[in-house]
């Protein structure tokens, strides 16, 4: 199973393995406070991508497309988190808030989905 979170939410029993999926890691935040298990920064977007996201030189749907065509980069990573999820819960965290649904954790996890299920991407 696979849940979402931001890194600013309480650490729960239910998280499973918590992984942090983000390309920098959380300022002010400390590691043993994070409670994770692993830092998969490989499956957060790219420096650029992230950039002209916050520049609003992309829209959600440009953004979208650019990460999934990174992520066609990444299917040994995608498929150990599938694998993890598999045998229990993991939590993909991020710095956004969990309800905004423009985080690439959102997009992470329906690609672990889809792999967990043998439909890769």
């Amino acid at each position: 199973m696979v849940k979402t979170k931001s890194v600013y939410d309480p650490v729960e029993d239910s998280d499973g393995k918590r992984i942090l999926v983000t390309r920098y890691r959380p300022r002010g935040i400390k590691r043993e406070k994070l409670s994770i298990v692993e830092w998969c920064w490989t499956v957060a977007p790219s420096r650029p991508l992230l950039q002209d996201w916050r520049d609003g030189k992309s829209s959600w749907s440009e953004y979208e497309e650019r990460y999934l065509a990174e992520m066609c980069q990444h299917e040994q990573e995608l498929g150990k988190l599938a694998e993890l999820a598999s045998s229990g819960v993991i939590t993909l965290l991020c710095f956004e808030p969990e309800e905004d649904p423009h985080c690439h954790r959102h997009l992470l996890k329906e690609l672990i989905e889809q792999r967990m299920l043998g439909r890769p991407q």
